[in-house]
């Protein structure tokens, strides 16, 4: 039972080592790829057009000068809805400490407040986890990360481009009441093209082609080969991961296709602890896998629009943790629509979506007590495990849940520096005998003021049912209490210098109705209040970001996010978040050394956490102590070799958290004032191998 709360808190320690909206573009601050990186190495340098795009005027910048950098780690590259920013994997390839992965690359977005150093689940202006979707090629991944912390269970050469929505997001994502996390898969080749990387903990790849001009095919996953000897050398951690993805398309003519897309992962880690008499004893942190398999048509139709229609099959499964095991056999079918009007002046989008879930949960024995009949199936009591155990009961029953939603958007082209986009979402949920629906109307608007700088409103409102942890097959049952509804507003500021880029946003984000059970209590009371309170969870602060090419061989970046957030709780009081930094900040630098090697450090610096446990039942204070605050250093270094033609070989040299820094990743607060925990140092020095062709 313990494993819910192990899995948050102590995984970070165990392994640390879309849309192109038909928005007026702006040209991309970086030149082309160094001439070092061989042409196969990354995705295309621009994704295809998509169909469903009308075509406004080109805003009226001033051509680039000559293109500065050599290093490409921009963010700009196809412009993202406004108010969401995009970047592409060969964007962050060279980025310390993201290991290369495109999703990880979220960390260093202004807004995107850690858990924990590390550890891949993130607070986005003040949503928790269990609010933050992740999507690739428009379908919703359950567990993005290997083991909580590990390498993405998506291939890095499958993803073309990463788009992080911050709220307000585009009406054709719902049913989250925080953030969502996009990722768009790479173009089809149009030859046989191939990646893989042999790590000391895992290996995989992924190679994809045409088997004739209207058939192309993928195939790839990864598997942990080095676990068994990792979790032989640590005595106290077992673990093990998999994934695979495979692909099919069929052009059907020029303007039509239909494609197959399977994919999938495992996950297992546990601690290993000796109990008083020596013998070992496991608790499971994690022992998921999850599959999908999507049916797709597309067709591009010669006025501009574009329709879409999908069916994807999913299994999710848990074991032994918080429940015996749970399933989840989910269908989901969508339809969307595009039509561009008035001469290109304006795109209309909608759509419709449906899903419907079974949920077979399978629960612990009871905890047996002077009541319980001879002969009953229980195991005996623990402090407040039976309490939880029957609040388990209630929280994830076995059931039907379903879910009906409809939207609707309009991209206006108001002139060429400018556009607004109104849109809404209507959901219907349907789950244990109850119903509710949500109506999230939003607008955004980007306005250019002369040739450099952009301004950017956004207000909506989004909803879901009540969250909880990111665990596949754990989704909590019913709409007791109601959804959780979040009203988001910003208003940022983009400006363009040249080769540099900056952003400022002003943002506030109040969710009603908020389950938070990791961000409002903290500590190691296990009660089941931690899962039933709702709260209203205000966040508020500044974003700011700075990125460019300093010279022709050197990039730098820089994000900063002061921010507040808070929890009303029911007995009145409002205290900070469990999870509440107030600084947060990134600044990396990185360089070409010429000849194949590029070098790069990375500082990472967030203030503490409220040093107190703001629970139900506690008297928490409004301005509490906090722990310490954490840094770390990341070191990245490369080198990499053309062989022939089109194939390439490099070395890879990546350490995360070089300064040996310790974190405080938790407080108890079960007897007498609160005492921080700390872990680590956890540095784990990385080494791959890489090719491809």
């Amino acid at each position: 039972m313990r494993g819910l709360f192990g899995l948050a808190f102590l995984a970070p320690g165990l392994l640390q080592a879309p849309e192109a909206l038909a928005e007026p573009q702006t040209p991309p601050a970086e030149g082309p790829p160094p001439e070092a990186t061989p042409p196969e190495a990354a995705p295309p340098e621009a994704a295809p057009p998509a169909a469903d795009a009308p075509a406004p005027p080109v805003e009226a910048v001033p051509a680039p000068a000559e293109p500065p950098s050599a290093i490409e780690v921009t963010v700009e590259g196809d412009r993202a809805p406004a108010g969401s920013v995009s970047f592409r994997r060969r964007d962050i390839r060279d980025m310390p400490g993201v290991l290369g992965d495109p999703y990880r690359a979220v960390e260093i977005q202004p807004g995107v407040t850690p858990t924990a150093s590390g550890l891949p689940y993130y607070y986005v202006r003040g949503a928790p986890p269990g609010n933050v979707g992740y999507y690739f090629d428009g379908i919703r991944v359950p567990l993005l990360f290997h083991v909580g912390a590990g390498p993405s269970v998506i291939s890095a050469p499958l993803v073309h481009r990463v788009e992080l929505h911050l709220g307000p997001y585009p009406a054709r994502i719902g049913r989250l009441a925080g953030a969502a996390v996009e990722a768009e898969a790479a173009p089809l080749p149009t030859e046989w093209r191939g990646e893989g990387t042999f790590r000391f903990v895992d290996l995989g790849g992924v190679v994809q082609g045409p088997v004739s001009k209207d058939v192309t095919v993928l195939v790839g996953g990864h598997y942990a080969a080095g676990a068994r000897l990792i979790s032989a050398l640590v005595k106290n951690v077992d673990f093990g991961y998999g994934d695979y993805q495979a692909r099919a398309t069929y052009k059907l003519g020029t303007n039509s296709k239909l494609s197959l897309l399977a994919f999938g992962a495992w996950d297992y880690l546990a601690m290993l602890t000796e109990d008083d008499r020596g013998a070992l004893e496991r608790e499971v942190l994690l022992d998921t896998d999850f599959h999908r398999l999507d049916f797709r048509y597309d067709r591009d139709f010669t006025s501009g629009g574009r329709l879409q229609a999908a069916l994807t099959l999913g299994l999710d499964r848990s074991r032994n943790v918080g429940v015996e095991s749970a399933s989840d056999f989910r269908i989901n079918g969508r339809v969307a629509v595009s039509r561009p009007m008035g001469g290109g002046k304006a795109l209309l989008r909608g759509g419709l979506d449906v899903m419907v879930d079974r949920y077979d949960i399978v629960h612990e024995p009871p905890t047996c007590d002077e009541s319980t009949p001879p002969g009953t199936e229980c195991e005996p009591a623990e402090d407040g495990v039976g309490q939880l155990n029957e609040a388990f009961r209630e929280l994830f029953p076995s059931r039907w849940d379903a879910a009906i939603g409809a939207w609707a958007d309009a991209l206006v082209v108001l002139d060429e520096r400018s556009t607004i986009t109104p849109g809404v979402r209507v959901d219907y949920y349907s789950s244990l005998g109850n119903d509710a629906i949500a109506v999230d109307p939003k607008i955004v608007g980007r306005f250019g003021i002369g040739d450099r700088v952009r301004l950017i409103p956004a207000i909506g409102v989004a909803s879901q049912l009540p969250g909880f942890a990111p665990l596949p097959a754990l989704q909590i049952g019913g709409i007791a209490g109601g959804l959780q509804r979040s009203l988001q507003s910003s208003f940022g500021t983009e400006v363009s210098l040249g080769p540099v880029q900056l952003t400022g946003t002003l943002f506030r984000q109040v969710t009603f109705g908020l389950t938070d059970p990791i961000g409002t209590g903290r500590g190691t009371t296990l009660g089941p209040e931690r899962f039933l309170t709702r709260s209203t969870g205000d966040a508020y602060g500044a974003e700011l970001s700075a990125r460019g090419a300093l010279r022709k061989d050197m990039f730098f970046l820089l994000s900063y996010t002061l921010s507040r957030s808070t929890r009303a709780l029911t007995n009145g009081r409002v205290v900070p978040s469990a999870y509440d930094r107030t600084h947060v900040l990134h600044a990396a630098l990185l360089y070409d050394l010429g000849r194949g090697w590029r070098g790069g450090v990375r500082h990472v610096f967030y203030s503490g956490f409220p040093a107190d446990e703001a629970a139900p039942g506690r008297e928490a204070s409004e301005h509490p102590d906090r722990v310490r605050p954490f840094y770390r250093l990341d070191v990245r270094l490369s080198k990499r070799w053309t062989v022939g033609k089109k194939a390439w070989v490099g070395l890879v040299f990546d350490i995360q958290n070089a300064t040996l820094s310790k974190e405080v990743f938790d407080v108890t607060c079960e007897e007498g004032p609160c005492q921080p925990r700390s872990l680590g140092p956890i540095t784990i020095p990385g080494m791959a191998l890489e090719a491809g062709f």
